[in-house]
């Protein structure tokens, strides 16, 4: 349900808080409060989506002279915010996140409030701005790996360095490594790999980062990267591998597994069932031994 904030509410707001801020012997923590119960009001104004009600209710606490670069700074960007991802006025979006940025170079708000002015000025078509704006909100690495590493590109005046794209191609398969073994196929990756990057500079300016869904998955990968690594180095070195072991482990399950083959024919499947079946003991041990230390409960009794 909407609800009904007028021109009229929002002046009286100001009149009411210029009387609280300048009355002789009004506390600081009076102020901070009255200053939080407005930024509350304008939030709620946004949430109705009475984005220039909103705004108006942030001009109010800026009228104030008391308020500190700090605060200014932090209520220019909320505006910008505003400007920015409600109105679409991309060119007073710019003008708040220029006077918030004056007023609190060092703001948390800093790294978005970049990024939307980057994306403000290329809207407005301002390139020449916005390329100098870039350098500021840029995640290119910008140092050699070494004394012998050489520039390969520029970015904005920003060197993508030889280091990176050899990088990169490491991290291909070796079966698509060879594919870029020539000079003219490595000419070419370094323009994709540009390509790339420029896309990618592109979408965060845009705030495609702070999209919940890809938030999520990006959650999900770390995740996945994370345990990966962990099982690799703190689970499986509890894998030890017994030559006569492996050897009774081919008898238990010789009728079973292996068809009553002979223990040469077979293994070297056997030696990989084998490792298999400790690894999944090993990984099932640490998972219960940590179970155990964070007292982990199952309620079955709930799924139906």
């Amino acid at each position: 349900m909407f609800l009904k904030f007028t021109s009229r509410t929002v002046g009286l707001t100001a009149t009411i808080l210029a009387l609280v801020f300048f009355t002789d012997g009004c506390r600081k923590t009076d102020y901070d409060t009255v200053i939080e119960r407005n930024k509350k009001m304008a939030g709620e104004l946004r949430d109705n989506k009475l984005y220039n009600e909103a705004v108006e209710e942030y001009k109010a606490i800026l009228s104030l002279e008391a308020l500190d670069d700090r605060q200014r700074g932090n209520i220019n960007y909320l505006i910008g915010k505003i400007y920015f991802e409600d109105l679409k006025d991309f060119e007073k979006a710019a003008a708040y996140y220029l006077r918030a940025r004056d007023f609190d170079p060092e703001g948390s708000f800093m790294d978005e409030a970049s990024r939307n002015l980057v994306a403000s000025l290329e809207k407005l078509g301002h390139y020449l701005d916005a390329k100098r704006e870039m350098g500021a909100v840029t995640d290119i690495q910008t140092q050699p790996a070494d004394k012998n590493d050489v520039e390969v590109a520029r970015i904005g005046g920003v060197p993508v360095w030889r280091s990176q794209i050899e990088q990169q191609l490491q991290n291909l398969p070796p079966d698509i490594q060879k594919q870029f073994m020539s000079r003219e196929a490595k000419i070419n990756f370094i323009r994709q790999y540009v390509g790339v990057e420029l896309l990618y500079h592109a979408a965060v300016r845009e705030g495609f980062d702070r999209d919940p869904e890809i938030i999520k998955k990006k959650d999900l990968i770390l995740k996945q990267l994370l345990v990966e690594k962990f099982v690799l180095e703190k689970v499986m070195p509890e894998v030890k591998i017994d030559t006569m072991d492996v050897r009774n482990f081919y008898l238990a399950h010789k009728d079973n597994r292996y068809n009553k083959a002979p223990y040469d024919s077979v293994k070297a499947q056997v030696f990989l069932d084998y490792q298999s079946d400790k690894a999944n003991a090993a990984y099932s041990n640490y998972i219960a031994r940590l179970a155990q230390m964070e007292q982990v409960e199952f309620l079955d009794h709930n799924i139906k």
